[in-house]
């Protein structure tokens, strides 16, 4: 028994073994301390407690006791073996180890950058913009503190360094049912099939792939279908072992020693870490959303009978388990950013958009984006897969704080005076994961403004899409929900120049054309793959014209303009949104989307189209005359098609009942199809006090001239015939039809009443598209 107890790298007395592991103060007492005493234990003071003994080379079988948990954790770490291969020996079939067994060697970092991190006082790197950070003169005078900054550095990074306490039973027992719900390796199998349809630049295939071949390649036997707690322990126990290195960066500079390896190797190999294995638990249940009912994926056996909804909320539950996990040692990276953000949308996805669980939960990726740094990216001097991944992680958050912000009416957190998010050049992910050289070779193709020329759509060029409208957005909002202060109508004139200018940029390949792409359908992929690209260029087009309808809207709400131009924009947006439900069947990849577009394109325009309808149909009341606009003339009425309106409500009611009920925004559908029901059966059954009007007004029906907003002059009385004057007006025959009651017999899913070739019932027009 040692006379004197250690001391600690801070210089604090060592605690004896049982007080170390019970996580309680030790009094150092030699040989036993009063607690050891006191609960007659054997009291121990380990030479070296926070060193873990190395297992023999062969897998030896550990079992699993709750008791014991830190004889968990004391097993080699297989991961620090792994390596991604290099370009020559990739045709061998050959994974080379490191010739470098440190931690900094296998992660491709340089001897340079971890000196310098480890001679930091701070843990942060300083920004030349952070002026006001608390630690800032010593970070920018590090050199001029020299002798007394070193030491300093030094004792602090035993400190921060300091290797977390993985022994609660708590964690260990949370670690083994979380991997205990790890997706099999067939599962895994068939949900990959659609991975690229995805086209989510947080949900990376080769990021999917890259790990998941990692994982059936090292831990084949302990995750496989006879898995058990002591197998998955043994997972658990790399785990936490790798987690407790600080998570490194691929380094970007030209004089490095970048390569293909060292990106793999940033967020797999040697450096699999929970948060990575939380991305792929939030990749599976977003791909087990993205199934139909009835695909086979969930016959297996492994899935216990669960469904579409009811798996993707156990890959939910994973995927928070692989967060909390990560709070012993909790670190802003961006793969961290990216695991809270997965998770975050997996849930928003799960229940509704309108959850106010949701809007808190993406606050809070938010503001981890910006603690990561993602918020401000300098200019680099060459392009990598680190760089274009980064941007693309910025470009995306960027754009989806505007996008929320608008959905739900509140202040954006990202703003552009304090936000640098350079967009992504147009590239696939085999040009820049693929090596450096056919990176330069892609590269060397793109045009001027950085797309791809060969016509392609990949998911970069959709983001550089929308994210090019992020300005428009931002726009809209501040002139929106600025206090205390009002716009101008020279505002948003300009705003909308700018849009038309960015939607002239795009190039050809991506710019919208009425009805000329959607070919004839066929099992052949080329039309296949042509079917999904017009639903990329139909979803860029649907975002622009949201823009010019929030736009419109600020003019009308300022009785800057009259509602002519914002009705014809409501009525194309929902042509649009039409055209891509009448060619459902071909899209069945992206059927999952499709709740996303009523709700966040549909609804509001369909809003539009029924306050006009109703007003046409003298069911709602005109305004009172003193709060009539005083410019409000003939020119501001709105002339539209009573026939084409009320054709699109009817359809858009059937894609609304169509949405699943297993749908995140089902209930919203729901709610929103019983009032749009109710406002075509009141239009319906105002036909019969239509049908005694003169005949000037019964031809001027297909083109009614109504004021938009509190600006119709007329009076109830002067449109609607009293009931005297319609039962003699109404001719005998037209009683007979019922008011039109045949076309709620009509089955508008089906598209064969809706094509101009089926003659054998009643000819329906299509809706514009």
């Amino acid at each position: 028994m040692l006379t004197e107890p250690r001391k600690r790298h801070n210089g604090q007395l060592q605690a004896c073994e049982p007080c170390r592991k019970a996580k309680i103060r030790c009094d150092h007492g030699s040989p036993k301390c009063s607690r050891c005493v006191l609960r007659s234990l054997n009291c121990i003071y380990h030479p070296a407690p926070m060193t873990k003994r190395r297992a023999p080379t062969s897998h030896t079988p550990i079992h699993f006791d709750a008791t014991l948990p830190a004889d968990l954790l004391t097993t080699q770490n297989v991961s620090s073996s792994f390596q991604i291969p290099t370009e020559s020996s990739i045709g061998a079939g050959i994974s080379l180890p490191p010739t470098d067994p440190s931690p900094a060697a296998s992660s491709g970092l340089t001897a340079r950058s971890s000196a310098s991190k480890r001679n930091m006082l701070f843990q942060e790197e300083l920004g030349q913009h952070e002026t006001t950070r608390f630690s800032a003169v010593f970070v920018e005078n590090q050199d001029s503190f020299g002798a007394v900054m070193l030491d300093a550095a030094n004792s602090n990074h035993h400190e921060l360094g300091r290797e977390p306490d993985v022994t609660a039973r708590s964690r260990v027992e949370l670690a083994v049912r979380t991997l205990l719900n790890f997706p099999s390796a067939r599962t895994c199998d068939m949900i990959m099939t659609g991975i690229h349809h995805i086209y989510d630049v947080w949900l990376s295939p080769t990021m999917i792939q890259q790990c998941l071949k990692q994982v059936w390649t090292e831990y084949a036997s302990e995750l496989g279908e006879l898995r058990t707690r002591e197998s998955v322990s043994r997972v658990a126990n790399d785990l936490f072992l790798n987690h407790k290195r600080p998570h490194s960066t691929p380094e970007c500079d030209v004089t490095s020693d970048y390569d293909h390896a060292s990106w793999m190797n940033w967020f797999s190999g040697p450096n699999l870490r929970w948060e990575m294995i939380g991305i792929l638990f939030s990749w599976a249940g977003i791909a087990f959303r993205c199934k139909q009912e009835w695909d086979p994926v969930f016959d297996l056996p492994e899935q216990c009978g669960r469904n579409r909804n009811t798996a993707a909320d156990k890959m939910r539950e994973c995927a928070a388990a692989c967060i909390r996990l990560c709070e012993g040692s909790f670190e802003i990276s961006d793969i961290m950013v990216i695991c809270m953000k997965n998770s975050t949308r997996l849930q928003a996805i799960i229940i509704s958009d309108e959850s106010d669980r949701v809007r808190v939960d993406y606050g809070t990726v938010r503001s981890a984006f910006i603690s990561a740094g993602l918020h401000r990216l300098a200019p680099v001097k060459e392009i990598t897969p680190f760089s274009q991944h980064r941007a693309s992680l910025a470009s995306s958050m960027y754009y989806l704080d505007k996008s929320h912000s608008l959905f739900n009416a509140r202040p954006p957190m990202l703003s552009n005076r304090y936000c640098q998010c350079p967009l992504p050049l147009d590239l696939c992910e085999e040009d820049i994961y693929g090596g450096r050289e056919r990176l330069t070779a892609a590269i060397a193709k793109l045009d001027s403004d950085g797309w791809n020329t060969d016509g392609r759509i990949f998911t970069t060029t959709w983001l550089r899409a929308l994210a090019m409208l992020s300005p428009i957005r931002e726009g809209i909002l501040e002139l929106t929900l600025s206090v205390n202060s009002t716009f101008t109508k020279s505002q948003v004139e300009d705003l909308k120049v700018q849009l038309g200018k960015i939607v002239a940029s795009y190039p050809p390949h991506i710019q919208y054309q009425e009805n000329s792409g959607w070919t004839p359908q066929s099992s052949s992929r080329l039309n296949e793959r042509s079917a999904h690209e017009v639903y990329m260029t139909t979803r860029i087009q649907l975002d622009v014209l949201q823009c010019q309808f929030l736009l419109q809207r600020l003019l009308v709400s300022r009785q800057f303009s009259g509602g002519q131009d914002l009705f014809d924009i409501a009525q194309e947006t929902m042509s649009v949104i039409l055209s891509l439900w009448l060619n459902r069947d071909r899209l069945q990849e992206f059927h999952h989307a499709f709740d996303w577009i009523a709700v966040s394109y549909g609804m509001p325009c369909a809003g539009i189209l029924c306050v006009e309808l109703l007003r046409a149909s003298n069911i709602v009341p005109p305004a009172p005359p003193s709060e009539l606009p005083s410019t409000a003339s003939s020119r501001d009425r709105v002339r539209f098609s009573r026939s084409d309106v009320v054709q699109n409500l009817v359809i858009f009611r059937a894609l609304l009942d169509w949405i699943r009920p297993t749908d995140n925004n089902a209930q919203l559908s729901k709610k929103f199809k019983t009032v749009l029901q109710r406002i075509i059966d009141a239009v319906f059954d105002s036909l019969g006090s239509s049908s005694g009007m003169q005949t000037q007004d019964m031809l001027s029906e297909q083109q009614i001239q109504r004021h938009y907003g509190p600006q119709d002059q007329q009076s109830p009385s002067q449109n609607i015939p009293t009931a005297t004057d319609r039962e003699h007006s109404i001719d005998p025959e037209l009683n007979t039809f019922n008011d039109m009651d045949w076309l709620n017999t009509v089955d508008w899913t089906q598209g064969g009443w809706l094509e101009f070739g089926n003659l054998s019932g009643p000819t329906v027009p299509t809706p514009q598209s």
